[in-house]
């Protein structure tokens, strides 16, 4: 993304200091686990698909999201398998693809202890609200990215001082495009599972609030314009959340069980 018109970079935000805008570099991480999860996603439609029909259909009933299996036969690692199989080619393709834009920034961003954290408990947080408000059969990447989308929109929010207009200009684009989503799952027969992406936004949100890097500015006369971005919100700040958070899905996990089965 371009930083003209203050547009929100992950590289190069503006800084607000003494009215002048100045270029400075955030601790960004190559996105390596978004591209290694697309991979994942990717290799396993393409062997769902490599089988006859009957076949692809049980193999997708082996780990999807199937709440009788959960409730009553114990398979819990169903919450976590259905969030890397997808039904058809449309269906890979925009998860994919929300997945290639939200994710590659997320982890840039946050690093890659902090993105997967919001991935995988953020994903079973979607499957979780998929098992206690949807009885249909559930799979798919979207809750887990859905997390990610919320985990994108906390950073800006908390950032807004640095992106200046350009944030809540993202955040308003953001705050439309869920709409839109969550609108889509309201129509007849649309097959789409509005429980975990609800799930998942929320789940991502709880996560990012408390895990979100945290930039400061400060003043440093040894990098270009004076200025350098630091990360205060350091892991030893943070790390008890997603134990916490963790925790709790496995608490509610059993809730769930005592209240469904």
């Amino acid at each position: 993304m371009e930083l003209n018109n203050n547009t929100p970079n992950s590289n190069n935000p503006p800084h607000p200091a003494d009215h002048q805008r100045v270029r400075i570099t955030l601790p960004t991480v190559q996105p390596i686990l978004t591209y290694a999860i697309l991979s994942i996603i990717a290799a396993i439609f393409l062997y769902g698909n490599s089988l006859s029909r009957l076949q692809s259909q049980l193999f997708m009933l082996d780990w999807a999201k199937v709440n009788d299996r959960i409730l009553y036969h114990g398979e819990y690692y169903r919450l976590f398998t259905c969030m890397f199989l997808h039904l058809d080619l449309m269906h890979i393709f925009f998860n994919g693809y929300a997945l290639y834009i939200f994710g590659r920034d997320v982890e840039s961003l946050f690093g890659h202890v902090r993105f997967a954290l919001i991935y995988v408990l953020g994903g079973i947080t979607a499957s979780l609200a998929s098992l206690l408000y949807t009885n249909a059969v559930s799979i798919g990447a979207s809750g887990a990215i859905f997390a990610i989308f919320s985990a994108m929109g906390v950073y800006l929010y908390r950032h807004r001082h640095l992106y200046g207009e350009g944030a809540q200009r993202r955040l308003s684009q953001m705050g439309v495009l869920a709409l839109i989503n969550i609108g889509f799952g309201l129509l007849p027969d649309s097959n789409i599972d509005n429980a975990a992406h609800i799930g998942g936004l929320v789940g991502g949100f709880i996560l990012a609030w408390f895990i979100c890097p945290e930039f400061e500015v400060q003043r440093d006369l040894i990098q270009p314009g004076g200025v350098r971005i630091v990360d205060v919100n350091t892991p030893n700040k943070w790390m008890y959340v997603p134990i916490l958070f963790a925790a709790g899905l496995v608490a509610s996990v059993a809730y769930a069980v005592s209240v469904l089965a």
